[in-house]
């Protein structure tokens, strides 16, 4: 059986351990180091396996299921898997739901009964999920905001799905969670560039710092024009230049340029050299985002104004 990793960039072959005894009499796939089990009774190669990213590792076990059990309607992060769409950290189950009758837990997938309206489901290749507007909401209702915003900023940068859209099919589904997804969904942004950018918002709400515009265009004493991924406008001071800096920034800023990392990182250097001119920029990476007090003390230090009291989600119930 084939199948594609998530985006269709790369694929990976599944085999079900009937085949491989049928195909070689005798054979133990359990046994094959050659092998690894994705799911009970399904193996691929391991090293293709080793050498996939996370997202088509999780697209890989969806594919494992879809193998062995009868028309699965994939769902919540499972379903953003089968559209696409990045979210968080690995989850740790396979998520299915429709009106199926099966275990609700076994085997590393979890399955949540209910009647799914035709316009909630759809087909994927040859993989059926909810739709990625039910799938959007489902999330919002279920998981934090940290990945439910960043899987809406994706879709909507992309076009792919509207606020009106998502907020219908949130209609469509149980009551709790709604109030947090609600606010989930209102706070999403199509500006939003990156999953590392999503999250940085989040986390400058939580904190209670003020809203910074987003993807704002300045230009500068050099002439040229810079694209910050945040603005803070302060009455009486420099605005503040926020910048997410991804871990492979400078290496990936290389590749794009021709350049060594060297380099990009002089290039860089200047950039922020030439912003200094009218603001202040301020950088932060991953580990920083995910230590919040971390990015509370560098965006204090930089003079972001804290307007309200840090709370944990989006909405008072989350």
């Amino acid at each position: 059986m084939q199948g594609d990793d998530g985006a269709g960039e790369r694929s990976i072959q599944l085999h079900r351990a009937r085949e491989i005894v049928a195909a070689s009499p005798g054979a133990q796939p359990e046994r094959d180091a050659s092998l690894v089990q994705v799911r009970h009774g399904v193996y691929a190669d391991s090293t293709a396996f080793e050498n996939l990213d996370r997202d088509a590792r999780y697209l890989a076990r969806i594919r494992a299921v879809h193998a062995v059990r009868s028309q699965p309607i994939f769902a919540r992060e499972s379903a953003l898997a089968v559209h696409g769409v990045p979210f968080g950290l690995e989850p740790d189950a396979v998520y299915t739901t429709g009106n199926l009758r099966t275990a609700r837990r076994k085997g590393g997938v979890v399955h949540v009964p209910v009647e799914l309206h035709p316009a909630d489901i759809a087909v994927v290749g040859d993989l059926a999920a909810c739709s990625l507007a039910f799938a959007l909401a489902d999330v919002a209702r279920r998981r934090g905001a940290l990945d439910a915003v960043s899987a809406l900023d994706w879709a909507l940068r992309r076009g792919s799905v509207t606020k009106e859209e998502v907020l219908a099919a949130l209609d469509r589904q149980g009551k709790r969670g709604r109030a947090r997804a609600a606010a989930v969904i209102a706070f999403s942004d199509a500006a939003s560039e990156s999953v590392g950018e999503s999250w940085s918002r989040v986390r400058v709400f939580q904190l209670g710092f003020a809203m910074p515009e987003l993807q704002v265009w300045v230009a500068r004493r050099s002439g040229q024009r810079y694209r910050v991924d945040m603005r803070w406008c302060v009455e009486g001071r420099r605005p503040v230049y926020g910048e997410f800096d991804g871990m492979q920034k400078y290496g990936e800023l290389a590749h794009l340029a021709g350049k060594t990392g060297a380099q990009a990182l002089a290039k860089e250097k200047a950039r922020d050299d030439d912003l200094l001119f009218s603001g202040d920029p301020a950088h932060w990476v991953w580990a920083d985002v995910q230590q919040p007090s971390r990015l509370a003390r560098m965006l204090s230090a930089d003079g972001v104004p804290r307007v309200r009291a840090p709370m944990r989600g989006l909405s008072r119930d989350s």
